[in-house]
């Protein structure tokens, strides 16, 4: 890889897809699903929504929910992939930020772990070009880590928006489910509480409504799709126990 190469993030040309592309495409073919229109007569959709075992695609035929069960399978496969490669390029950015305190010793190890220069990685060359410039090694690390938290940051707002498009396929919370997720939300640590806060701050600012410092959420009085958001939010916390134990 050249010096020139190892002084600025790849450019948007010359990368593939980026997540964000990725997540809009699905979030613009959920979007085309749900707008097709199905000869459901209002006696058979009513009862799709008293007999639905899920919450999500209540009163859809079973072809068209399939269809976005489908959708959101291969979304969530992309995500696992988008995932493992972000946590790769952090670490990359963790070695690459420990060069100035390598011995050269190690220094064959370090290229190696960064990336095999077979495979386009950096030389040795440029591992020494690096190490004996420590300002330039921080100014690096410290755009690359800007430019993945963008991306990440726009990643999820894509994905925020795509569970909206989603969950506007729930049918109504019943009131027992309301006092159900009530319970649920209270019983959660700190750090999920905080993450709750911010769906509820993110759905108000989408829905026009001024955001407050306090949020103060009546489940009562909020809209579905919030609801839904929320339920779903507590079920992945809660199976996220299950698997830890």
């Amino acid at each position: 890889m050249p010096k020139r190469e190892a002084e600025t993030p790849p450019s948007p040309e010359t990368q593939r897809l980026r997540p964000t592309d990725t997540f809009g495409n699905y979030r613009s073919q959920v979007a085309e699903l749900l707008s097709q229109e199905e000869k459901l007569s209002l006696r058979d959709q009513e009862a799709a929504l008293r007999h639905s075992n899920t919450a999500i695609g209540a009163g859809m035929s079973n072809l068209k929910k399939e269809n976005l069960n489908v959708l959101l399978r291969q979304c969530v496969g992309n995500l696992t992939l988008e995932i493992k490669e972000i946590q790769q390029r952090v670490f990359r950015m963790y070695l690459i930020s420990e060069l100035t305190n390598e011995s050269p010793s190690s220094s064959p190890s370090l290229l190696q772990s960064i990336a095999p220069e077979e495979a386009g990685g950096p030389t040795e060359d440029d591992i020494q070009y690096l190490k004996s410039d420590p300002d330039h090694v921080r100014s690096l690390t410290s755009q690359y880590s800007n430019a993945l938290l963008s991306e990440m940051e726009n990643m999820q707002q894509e994905l925020e928006n795509l569970l909206d498009d989603v969950v506007t396929t729930c049918r109504p919370m019943t009131h027992g489910e309301k006092r159900d997720l009530q319970k649920s939300i209270k019983k959660l640590p700190v750090r999920n509480l905080e993450r709750i806060a911010e769906i509820v701050g993110d759905h108000w600012i989408t829905s026009g409504k001024d955001l407050s410092d306090e949020v103060m959420v009546n489940l009562d009085q909020s809209d579905n799709i919030m609801l839904w958001r929320l339920h779903f939010y507590v079920g992945a916390v809660k199976n996220a126990k299950k698997l830890s134990r």
